[in-house]
């Protein structure tokens, strides 16, 4: 798991503007340092665990009651300032680690891999996933672009694939003025709701298996399909090299 902040506005080296306009205007939306922050799991076997959506605001304020609203296939939580801290884990766990872990066969004990950031290292925040049979493993400083597979394979592809859709909304909303309002919350998780189903098995695992330090060798099977045959190649590899030996 990992985090990484999804903006309002997504700026630009470029703008829009009709061709063969002599005066091309500054194209952009308003609040462009609004942010919210995406807590993104993912499994080697490819699967993308539920989105957790940080806003910022209270937890008893006006945004929480709009999350009935938003897609369901996505987690949302409201912190004064849209960052990750404990109490967020403990949601995060509850509502996205928590019901993944249940589902595990007997006789395995999932692994979860997280950077050295604060909140993720806190003793209340290990021992309950601990409780629940998980097994802790924290990626150590300014390793994370190195072994981080949501870091180094799925958080810009997501990013692009809610790009997309901000792009189509700036041309809708028209090109009469240099300026327009910042997407609202619901089309922001609408957008990432979109972006996520775009996210392939083959792309995540590819992420588990690129950086300077891979989980996988590239040659490891990519879907349970394969397993048989990797097997039996593997097999076979062992049978030869007896021999030559």
């Amino acid at each position: 798991m990992d985090q990484t902040p999804i903006p309002f506005t997504f700026n630009s080296k470029r703008t829009l503007e009709i061709i063969g306009k002599r005066t091309v205007h500054i194209r952009k939306s308003t609040n462009d340092t609004k942010r919210v922050t995406c807590a993104v799991t993912v499994s080697a076997s490819g699967r993308l665990l539920t989105p957790f959506l940080i806003f910022k605001g209270s937890t008893k304020g006006r945004i929480v009651r709009e999350f009935p609203a938003f897609p369901d296939d996505c987690k949302y939580a409201c912190q004064e300032n849209a960052w990750m801290d404990f109490d967020m884990m403990v949601l995060w766990i509850d509502q996205v680690l928590g019901p993944y872990v249940s589902s595990a066969p007997p006789g395995v004990q999932p692994v979860l891999f997280m950077d050295s950031f604060r909140c993720h290292m806190m003793r209340p925040v290990v021992e309950k996933c601990q409780d629940m049979g998980i097994q802790v493993e924290h990626i150590p400083g300014g390793c994370t672009f190195l072994c981080q597979p949501v870091d180094i394979g799925v958080n810009m592809p997501l990013k692009c694939r809610i790009r997309a859709p901000w792009e189509e909304w700036m041309i809708e909303d028209g090109l009469s003025t240099g300026t327009t309002k910042p997407p609202s919350r619901s089309e922001i998780a609408h957008w990432v709701s979109t972006a996520k189903d775009q996210l392939t098995g083959e792309l995540i695992r590819n992420a588990w298996r690129h950086g300077a330090y891979t989980f996988f060798p590239p040659t490891c099977a990519k879907n349970p399909e394969e397993l048989a045959a990797a097997a039996a190649a593997l097999t076979t590899m062992s049978g030869a090299a007896a021999t030559t030996m």
